[in-house]
């Protein structure tokens, strides 16, 4: 679905706009939230209903690991503890999710320092928070593999965030009484994702150059506008095809829409507008001009891709003691 069907829509519980279709709060089956939040509700209603397959019974290690790997999806995280002051004897950072067979609650946890309290115990939380993806390994372009697609991808989206949605997510893991303490240290510590992700209208400007610095540019360009379309949208997956599709106006003239079509952001969308040439003429020179226009533009789209690799897919070879 087109995103801008959704366009400006703010979430009544996290305040955070979005442009995916909207869910439906749990707590009245009327308010309209952002998926997050629906994913978030749907999880504490879950913890009521174990899955129940025989895997997830399973008493050895290595079924039950298997079958972790192979039908667990994530969709978001817990904190158990019971104080940030002091030492206790256990604190775990939970990835919850439920498992792709039967719909049941699963997790998956995480030994958080016990000993640590202060600053060195919200870097331990908030590193383990950015770097635990497990059951998934990465392949040589840093995308997630693993026996469950929906896992990876969900991992990829969590990667994605921009510093503020990973400042809101770390701070939800906390009980309100903590919530402006962790807030304060996220704002100064949380790293921001260590690539700057290229926006839909990057992508259209930089295949429009590419097509003008190749020759392929219309010499009537003067009759020819170009412009990008708004909302725009960080990239962040890059499992997506660049595709214009050349149409003619019902008034006269014709337009070459520019679309992103399959995975590119967190939000799930499927397709995007990224920008529109457009000219008033219809005429048979015209008609072939922009023809071969379309053409050009879906070559140099595959190539802008594939030189930007690592602007939709960071590899994480940074040390994130570093950064943070």
């Amino acid at each position: 679905m087109n995103s801008s069907n959704h366009a400006g829509r703010v979430c009544p519980l996290c305040g955070k706009q979005y442009t995916a279709p909207p869910a439906l709060s749990r707590r009245d089956n009327a308010t309209s939230i952002c998926p997050e939040c629906g994913t978030m509700e749907a999880l504490d209603a879950m913890e009521e209903r174990w899955c129940a397959c025989s895997g997830h019974r399973s008493k050895d290690f290595s079924k039950l690991t298997d079958y972790y790997c192979r039908h667990f999806i994530p969709g978001g995280w817990r904190l158990q503890y019971s104080t940030l002051a002091g030492p206790e004897p256990e604190r775990l950072l939970y990835l919850v999710g439920k498992c792709d067979q039967c719909g049941g609650f699963m997790r998956s946890g995480v030994s958080i320092a016990c000993n640590w309290t202060g600053d060195r115990l919200l870097l331990d939380i908030c590193q383990t928070m950015l770097q635990h993806r497990p059951f998934d390994g990465r392949d040589k372009t840093g995308i997630y593999r693993g026996g469950c697609a929906r896992r990876s991808e969900w991992y990829w989206r969590q990667d994605q965030l921009t510093r503020t949605e990973r400042i809101e997510q770390f701070v939800s893991l906390f009980r309100e009484s903590d919530q402006s303490s962790a807030r304060l240290w996220a704002e100064e510590h949380m790293p921001a994702p260590p690539v700057r992700r290229e926006t839909s209208s990057d992508f259209f400007g930089a295949v429009v150059k590419l097509v003008k610095a190749n020759g392929l540019w219309p010499n009537q360009s003067a009759f020819i506008t170009c412009e990008p379309a708004r909302p725009d949208a960080a990239l962040c997956h890059p499992m997506f095809d660049f595709r214009p599709v050349l149409t003619a106006e019902h008034g006269g003239g014709l337009r070459i829409d520019c679309y992103l079509n399959g995975i590119f952001d967190h939000a799930g969308n499927s397709k995007r507008l990224a920008g529109t040439i457009q000219t008033a003429c219809s005429d048979r020179d015209t008609c072939v001009l922009m023809g071969s226009l379309t053409g050009a533009l879906l070559h140099y789209g595959g190539v802008h891709r594939e030189e930007n690799l690592d602007r939709y897919v960071p590899l994480h070879n940074r040390d994130m003691k570093k950064e943070i």
